[in-house]
């Protein structure tokens, strides 16, 4: 599903992304949510960078939860079989990616004789549907974004371990290093969940009927 042709106010921003990304992180570094808890107290006791960073873990949530809306929403309406679809691709534990191309009709719009993809259903012996071929890029967006903590989880351990092989060193020294985080890593990871959060809203709020 394309980029609508105009500009649509987003209920989040790369910052609000990025943010939550590295509390993530900082939070994963122990078990117990120290680093949670250290960050609220910094916020009750005033600190600018903890309040903006509380409020941008906020926004991002928020913003979940308004997708979450958006899907409830379609649970009845003319787009139910959209619901049905949204809920196997992000109840799956891997995503829709290298989608086998037919011509079929869609279960979506119901448009016959058309390119789609084949999704498959969650669970054994589920059923595959066929949709409109330019749902595929939409489809795995969608697992990105309602994926988000389990890919920070991953790139956090992985982060984590290249930085801190041996299991050793001071939690302080390893949130330093992650602050500079000289190659950019983070902040690539969260240009690439934002784009797919963006992608996603705006095709729920503003694109889908486009297709059908």
């Amino acid at each position: 599903m394309s980029d609508i042709g105009f500009s649509i106010s987003m209920p989040l921003t790369l910052e609000d992304v990025e943010a939550y990304l590295r509390f993530k992180m900082y939070d994963s570094l122990e078990n117990n949510g120290s680093y949670k808890k250290f960050l609220i107290a910094r916020k009750e006791q005033g600190y600018p960078w903890a309040i903006d960073m509380v409020q941008k873990i906020h926004n991002l949530q928020n913003a979940i939860k308004m997708l979450e809306q958006k899907e409830a929403e379609l649970k009845t309406s003319q787009l139910s079989n959209l619901y049905i679809i949204w809920q196997h691709v992000t109840e799956s534990n891997l995503p829709p990616v290298d989608l086998q191309l037919t011509i079929a009709t869609c279960m979506i719009s119901k448009r016959k004789n058309i390119p789609c993809v084949i999704v498959r259903g969650k669970g054994r012996g589920a059923q595959p549907f066929t949709i409109n071929s330019k749902f595929g890029l939409f489809l795995q967006d969608l697992w990105v974004v309602y994926k988000i903590d389990f890919l920070i989880k991953t790139f956090s351990k992985q982060k984590i371990n290249s930085i801190d092989e041996a299991h050793a060193m001071p939690i302080l020294d390893i949130v330093k290093i992650l602050d500079e985080d000289k190659d950019k890593n983070i902040h690539h990871l969260a240009g690439a969940l934002f784009m797919a959060f963006s992608h996603v809203y705006k095709s729920t709020v503003y694109g889908i009927n486009a297709l059908i």
